[in-house]
């Protein structure tokens, strides 16, 4: 973010510590536990959330070459991405239009010119093209432009490769979509930063009941007593919505040490987490020289894959001091992600007791309350996503 506005969040903050107070919503919101349990409310958010709407399926940096690709599954859709001769990332269903098997089973790859079915051997071009068909002459009547690989919207911004999983989906204009977050990932410089240690998670619990433990700090004090409450101040935390997307600031104690300083020496990210929600599902922890990624997608109404990595900074990465910081600091990150899993899997386990009908979220769990209403807007057409669609036309 801008310098002003680093400003404004460290004033914001210091406003709390003197009222010994945090920023609050004006009443409690109610969480109905079916949200988390109804199934066909889960068919309905991923072919509404997911599909339908630019997610985020990698940074940029894993495709670095022309020919590079990298496949992965999306909500049950094999997703293939690749990075073309003109620089630009394709993005296609990963299926041969001949018999519908998975076109390329590899997780990555590089200096690919064309892909190869395993079945039939039908060959299609990073482009998507079906460029060869052995014994053709079986095939008369086929329209070779018309039996090229199922494309995706896809687009690259600010590192990321957002694509929209559903072939049918309407266009969604991303800039429109990204809103004030682009202004934020611009600033950050994710664009800058490469891929370090990716790593791949998985939790029994519901995708909302994942993310819904790094929308709050509440739980700081009793859950992560010895990893990073003693770091943090407690309870305590900036929100702002970045709609559809969000951002929390979360002080270190040892924000108070600059309040005597030039103001224009002031830096955030020394002082603070600022984490961001891009929805529906990707987590982005801003910290002092690099960023923690978590996204969460969903594999099941009570389960999710939890695939995290780092950002860094690419003229560090041949240095041991540099690589010993990220290690330490990723070893927590997953310390913290281990403690908060075992709480929301035990919600989980218990979600169909009846020993709740609802969930309350106080005052102070503002990140919680904006998130389940962004879905719910979602999920009955009242968000902003055909709009942005529209910006696309």
């Amino acid at each position: 973010m801008d310098h002003a506005t680093q400003v404004h969040l460290i004033d914001r903050v210091f406003d709390m510590i003197d009222r010994r107070t945090t920023e609050m919503d004006p009443a409690e919101y109610h969480n109905p536990v079916s949200r988390y349990t109804d199934p066909e409310r889960y068919k309905r958010e991923v072919e509404i959330i997911f599909r339908r709407n630019p997610i985020i399926v990698a940074h940029g940096s894993e495709l670095p070459k022309p020919g590079d690709y990298k496949t992965m599954d999306v909500t049950g859709v094999p997703i293939l991405l690749v990075r073309t001769q003109d620089g630009s990332v394709n993005a296609f269903v990963n299926a041969c239009r001949h018999r519908g098997t998975k076109l390329v089973w590899e997780e990555c790859g590089s200096h690919k010119r064309s892909f190869v079915c395993p079945y039939h051997a039908w060959t299609y071009g990073t482009d998507g093209k079906l460029v060869g068909v052995p014994a053709a002459e079986g095939f008369p009547n086929m329209k070779r432009e018309e039996m090229g690989l199922r494309r995706l919207h896809c687009a690259e911004r600010y590192g990321f490769v957002f694509v929209q999983v559903d072939p049918t989906a309407p266009k969604v204009d991303v800039d429109a979509w990204l809103g004030p977050m682009a202004h934020e990932l611009e600033h950050i410089g994710t664009a800058d930063y490469v891929v370090w240690r990716p790593a791949q998670l998985e939790k029994k619990t519901n995708w909302k009941l994942a993310l819904d433990t790094f929308l709050e700090n509440y739980h700081t004090r009793r859950t992560h007593t010895k990893t990073i409450w003693p770091v943090f101040l407690d309870n305590t935390a900036a929100f702002d919505r970045l709609s559809p997307h969000a951002r929390v600031v979360l002080p270190k104690r040892s924000i108070p040490e600059i309040r005597d300083q030039d103001r224009d020496t002031w830096n955030l990210r020394d002082h603070s987490t600022v984490l961001y929600t891009i929805f529906p599902n990707l987590m982005l922890a801003v910290l002092p020289d690099h960023c923690a990624i978590f996204q969460v997608w969903p594999d099941g109404i009570d389960n999710c894959k939890l695939p995290a990595y780092t950002l860094v900074p690419p003229k560090y990465l041949e240095s041991a001091t540099a690589q010993d910081i990220w290690s330490k600091s990723m070893h927590v990150v997953f310390e913290v992600t281990e403690e908060d899993s075992d709480r929301s899997e035990a919600i989980q386990a218990a979600l169909n007791s009846g020993a709740n009908d609802h969930f309350v979220f106080g005052r102070y769990e503002q990140a919680l309350a904006w998130f389940h209403q962004e879905v719910e807007a979602m999920l009955n057409g009242q968000a902003d996503w055909v709009r942005y669609a529209e910006a696309a036309e």
